[in-house]
């Protein structure tokens, strides 16, 4: 393992922050229907619901992957569930937005049936490719083209629970 890149309280402090911010416009609120993108987004979303302890949540999971390894290819889904978002907001939760893809293949997935829909991630990278018509919120954005694991994001599986972001 590598160095740590951003630490547990910075990461804590961001995501508070941006939790805080969200609410304030309106984009975290009762009325959400919360879809978490398995298994990175899983940490990251914990960590946000902390947040907003007293607040309802319609949550439901998603699972797709795009890496063998450290190899990088198109998105297959394991599982998107069936679920009602016709009129609906919508929050995707994921642990990062690297290249684009997961975020554009849900967008693709569901705009049409949805009233807003919203991606928020932990990191967002500085290359990633977005049409205008997305909406993104990242708690952290990096320009580096470091390989990260901790907080949901992992290293072949491994490393996905630290409580901080190391450089692998």
């Amino acid at each position: 393992m590598s160095s740590i890149k951003y630490s547990a309280d910075y990461i804590r402090e961001k995501i508070a922050t941006k939790v805080a911010e969200l609410q304030r416009q309106g984009v975290l609120n009762n009325d959400a229907v919360y879809l978490v993108m398995l298994n990175g987004g899983v940490w990251f979303a914990s960590h946000v619901f902390d947040c907003m302890p007293d607040m309802p949540n319609e949550v439901y999971f998603l699972k797709g992957h795009s890496y063998n390894g450290k190899s990088r290819g198109e998105i297959v889904w394991d599982y998107f569930p069936k679920m009602d978002l016709q009129g609906r907001e919508v929050v995707v939760f994921d642990d990062i937005c690297d290249s684009g893809n997961t975020v554009r293949a849900i967008h693709t997935a569901i705009k049409k049936d949805v009233k807003r829909l919203t991606f928020f991630t932990l990191l967002q990278r500085a290359g990633s490719v977005l049409s205008d018509d997305i909406t993104l919120h990242s708690c952290i954005f990096d320009e580096s083209k470091d390989f990260f694991a901790g907080c949901g994001l992992d290293d072949n599986t491994r490393l996905r629970m630290l409580p901080y972001v190391v450089v692998v």
